[in-house]
């Protein structure tokens, strides 16, 4: 009886290739990981733009009257959507560097909303991103700025 002689070169290949599919697995999990670093990371930055952004807003809506023209002091290029009654609504715009920009270059806008009620000011303001989907909200309720003076 003749038995065949494997040659040592199939039982390499064999070791080769399973080396090459773990590799392969490994580097597959890696890079899903660098990805999903990454989106998490351009996520954090847009909600530290997004806060760092109403937060000046919501402090230049605190100080003034809440009108296009009264923020315009502090972000020149507000613009103003609605004006009706006591209720106004503005939007400052941004680009994707997140330099501001006019609307047809938007990529961020925040919008403020502002509704005077007798001595009280409601503000809504909000950062929305390219998806249009809100990033950060703020919400506040203070005293109008013209009912202080006349305290004072």
């Amino acid at each position: 009886m003749t038995r065949l002689k494997h040659s040592r070169s199939s039982l390499f290949l064999i070791e080769l290739i399973i080396a090459i599919l773990f590799f392969s697995a490994g580097s597959a999990v890696c890079i899903r990981a660098f990805s999903q670093a990454w989106l998490m990371s351009r996520e954090a930055a847009d909600l530290s733009f997004a806060s760092a952004q109403v937060s000046s807003a919501a402090s230049a809506v605190r100080y003034t009257d809440g009108s296009a023209e009264a923020l315009r002091a502090y972000f020149p290029e507000t613009e103003a959507l609605e004006e009706e009654g006591d209720s106004r609504t503005c939007a400052v715009y941004y680009d994707e560097d997140r330099q501001p920009c006019s609307a047809a270059e938007a990529s961020y806008v925040l919008t403020i909303r502002t509704i005077q009620d007798g001595n009280r000011t409601d503000a809504f303001l909000s950062m929305a991103g390219p998806d249009g989907e809100s990033i950060y909200e703020l919400n506040l309720c203070f005293p109008s700025p013209s009912s202080l003076q006349k305290e004072d």
